[in-house]
């Protein structure tokens, strides 16, 4: 055997062993990559497939239907006040006058513990979300507290509202349709109840200063009544004024006569003596009206003492002339406020709110709820992208520490 054959052999041996060396590799490097299809295959089946699976079997033969029944409403006014609602609508800030902040306060109301307890009085909420009839996940629990009952129900209504129309609706959901009807018939009801009960509230306080200021300027009437009353039996004089009328013009009629008497005596002392019976009686008589005359004047300046007559007169007219001026001025107060009430209904009738209802509940002839097929393709969606990202994280991980 030459040299050069030996050779030959001895690099042909070496090729073998190369190749079988790289064929070693080669083995050693798919199974870890056939592990890891392995894993990541049952990672999907387990993070994915068995929950959809499961779902699917839960919405198709497990979860209890459920009924919908919706109502719609608006809030409406005698005066709307349209310009500041829309105000309100493009701002997003309702005033305190307008339908607008109505509105959110009801939308507030229906997902208010207030509401639930009371159409839960009248309907036996608890009974109806807790019967054996509806499946585990759905059904409240016998001993759930009210406020996880409120977060119950709140689960179960949906409420949108409009607020450039001013338009909410409502919907409720339950296991019968008929009582899907009921409890948003009860729904619509106590909401109307609430805004009657806020307009009536808004309408009282609106009239409440008016109202107000009528009863203090009755009473103020009322007392300068009284003390006109009580002026009248303590100078036993119904009109001082007309009293003193009556004397100016009694006094001047005296004066008259006396005039006259006294022009007859000057006329009858150019013939005839002053002792003349004639003289004489006319002297008397001009003496007695000149005592009247002095007797009314003493009367309308003072009464003589001891007489227990009216008193003073002139004491008299000013004060009746004081209570005359406060009655005047109580009755134009009164006049004015009782005006003022008048104005103050009026406006506040004009704000009264009141529920226009264009969509009454009626019980729905087919379930609405759970809706199978979207939940179903949502949970899919939402576990094939949690799983491809968990995947991407580990790979990214694994591949860095390596």
């Amino acid at each position: 055997m030459t040299a050069s054959s030996i050779d030959q052999k001895t690099a042909g041996t070496g090729q073998v062993l190369a190749l079988n060396a790289a064929g070693a590799a080669d083995v050693a490097t798919m199974r870890p990559q056939k592990r890891r299809r392995s894993r990541l295959w049952a990672s999907f089946v387990v993070c994915v497939l068995v929950p959809v699976l499961m779902a699917s079997v839960y919405y198709a033969a497990i979860a209890t239907d459920r009924y919908a029944a919706r109502a719609g409403f608006s809030i409406r006014g005698i005066d709307t006040g349209a310009g500041s609602d829309g105000i309100g609508a493009l701002t997003g800030l309702a005033s305190a006058g307008s339908t607008t902040s109505d509105s959110y306060i009801v939308l507030s109301y229906l997902g208010s513990r207030a509401l639930l307890e009371a159409v839960d009085a009248q309907l036996d909420l608890r009974g109806a979300f807790s019967s054996p009839d509806v499946d585990l996940l759905s059904r409240l629990p016998n001993d759930a507290s009210i406020e996880d009952f409120l977060i119950y129900w709140n689960r179960g209504i949906r409420t949108q509202f409009d607020p450039t129309s001013g338009i909410i609706e409502f919907e409720v959901r339950a296991p019968d349709a008929a009582h899907a009807r009921d409890i948003a018939a009860a729904v619509l009801t106590l909401t109307q109840t609430l805004v009657n009960d806020l307009s009536a509230h808004a309408r009282n306080d609106a009239l409440r200063f008016a109202r107000a200021e009528v009863a203090l300027q009755e009473a103020r009437l009322r007392a300068a009544l009284a003390a006109i009353r009580s002026f009248r039996s303590s100078e036993q004089s119904v009109d001082p004024s007309a009293s003193a009328a009556l004397d100016i013009e009694l006094i001047a009629s005296l004066e008259a006569r006396l005039i006259d008497v006294n022009a007859r005596m000057s006329a009858l002392r150019q013939t005839l003596d002053e002792n003349a019976p004639s003289l004489v009686a006319l002297q008397r008589n001009a003496d007695a009206l000149i005592a009247q005359i002095a007797a009314r004047r003493a009367a309308i300046g003072a009464a003589p003492p001891g007489s227990g007559g009216g008193g003073d007169v002139t004491r008299q007219l000013a004060r009746y002339e004081e209570l005359e001026v406060e009655r005047g001025l109580a009755q134009q107060g009164y006049a004015s406020a009782l005006v003022s009430l008048e104005q103050a209904r009026r406006d506040a009738d004009r704000q009264q709110r009141y529920l226009a209802i264009h969509l009454r509940p009626q019980a729905a002839e087919s379930a609405q709820y759970p809706r199978s097929m979207r939940n179903v393709l949502i949970l899919a969606f939402a576990l094939v992208a949690a799983w491809g990202i968990g995947t991407l994280l580990t790979y990214s991980v694994r591949d860095h520490l390596t």
